[in-house]
């Protein structure tokens, strides 16, 4: 994998994937502006933006942006994350050209209509309201909210009901300006292109635009000395949980031996808590654990649906778990057969255009460090049985844990489940 970063005098970036031999292409621009860069009373502004997006440019209508793309066979989409959004295409790679023009007009050019807005703000109120009737997405916001209470990072990336319903078209202009500038822009392109012949493109649209400084987020604060619970009635069928710890930053240097546990633990059907928690016992349809990893942050999580009855044997199941890792050391074997899942799922996610280029592009970006498969492999390599536990150690803590909960919990049991959260020190 040969990436080739390229940063112009003004301060935008160009990345390319080259990845010969494949019919399509894709291209993302990525713009640093996310859910960690609004202030509370325009929480939500990011996503908001992302949306008017697509609302068309001076030269070209709504319907315009999404035929020049479709009416091609290629896909468009965007997606707002915590420290990011990102605009995307994949196409067949003749085509790929279009994708940039449209894309960038798109970011450079959208007029924000008042009337659009105005719809707009309608359809993202009811994208609130039906995440928040998903226990098992909602279920995620609040423990967001644990692990960073009255912070950026631990709001919903698609705000609340009021900060939508009074954000204006002056607040979203005025916050593309400030973000929407070159020294917060990567453009990418993957598949069988040529560098040089994208950076001539990319010149050529951005040229006029003037550097500013790259923008900045309040660091997060992750101290905590004592559990958190949040229990959410509410009269579902299922009772849904996710239990998180705070972890480790996006670049730590112990992010791969993390990332082994997470394989142990939990992200496939021969992991420890499928095998204990659904196939020895039945307590679950769905259970699993799954990281996430932002510049100065991150968290481990374990969730599942479990029936309400069972909830307090399922959470009792999950931390005799995390204690079991702490206080011995995994089998060499389960070792092994992560270091290859783990590599195996990298590989796999590289033979695919887009996600080749969605993969490269987030690191081009958020930590200005380019993926290399052979330095991923060695230090997978070199994780040993005694790094395993010692993570483990260092993350899963009885005074590092939060609980999220949402169903019909009557308050006694609510009790037997907190006294359950507890992890034995070695």
């Amino acid at each position: 994998m040969t990436y080739q970063l390229t940063t112009f005098e003004n301060g935008l970036r160009v990345l390319t994937v080259p990845m010969a031999n494949r019919e399509s292409a894709a291209v993302a621009i990525w713009v640093k502006a996310g859910g960690r860069y609004e202030p509370k009373k325009i929480s939500g502004i990011s996503h908001f933006l992302e949306h008017l997006m697509f609302k068309g440019t001076p030269t070209r209508s709504t319907r315009q942006i999404k035929e020049e793309i479709e009416g091609v066979g290629g896909i468009l989409n965007a997606f707002t994350g915590e420290e990011m959004t990102c605009y995307f295409a994949k196409l067949l790679k003749q085509y790929y050209p279009r994708a940039l023009d449209v894309l960038s007009d798109m970011v450079l050019h959208s007029t924000i209509p008042a009337d659009e807005l105005v719809k707009e703000r309608t359809v993202i109120l009811e994208e609130i309201k039906m995440y928040r009737d998903v226990p098992s997405h909602h279920v995620h916001d609040l423990m967001g909210e644990l692990l960073w209470p009255d912070q950026p990072l631990g709001r919903t990336l698609a705000g609340s009901p009021e900060t939508v319903s009074r954000m204006t078209r002056g607040d979203i202009l005025k916050y593309k300006d400030n973000y929407y500038h070159n020294s917060n822009i990567l453009v990418s392109v993957s598949g069988n292109v040529d560098h040089d012949e994208v950076l001539a493109r990319v010149a050529d649209i951005y040229k006029t635009r003037q550097p500013k400084k790259p923008s900045v987020f309040v660091p997060a604060k992750s101290v905590q000395t004592k559990p958190r619970t949040h229990y959410y009635e509410k009269a579902t069928e299922q009772t849904h949980l996710v239990i998180g710890l705070h972890a480790l930053p996006r670049m730590h240097p112990d992010r791969y031996k993390l990332g082994l546990l997470h394989v142990i633990l939990g992200a496939n059907m021969s992991s420890r808590l499928f095998e204990e928690v659904r196939e020895k016992r039945g307590l679950a349809y769905e259970i699993k654990s799954g990281m996430s990893g932002y510049q100065d942050a991150g968290a481990f999580t374990v969730s599942a649906g479990v029936e309400t009855k069972k909830t307090v044997r399922a959470v009792a199941v999950i931390m005799k778990e995390l204690t079991k890792v702490r206080k011995s050391f995994v089998k060499s074997g389960e070792l092994r057969r992560a270091k290859d899942y783990f590599m195996s799922q990298v590989s796999l996610g590289v033979e695919d255009t887009l996600d080749h280029l969605l993969w490269a592009g987030e690191k081009a970006l958020c930590s200005g460090e380019l993926p290399n498969k052979t330095e991923i492999r060695q230090k997978i390599e070199t994780v040993t049985l005694e790094d395993i536990q010692g993570v483990a150690q260092k993350i899963f803590r009885t005074g590092n844990l939060n609980l999220s909960l949402i169903g019909p919990v009557p308050e006694k049991m609510q009790r037997e489940i907190t006294k359950n959260l507890i992890i034995e020190a070695v």
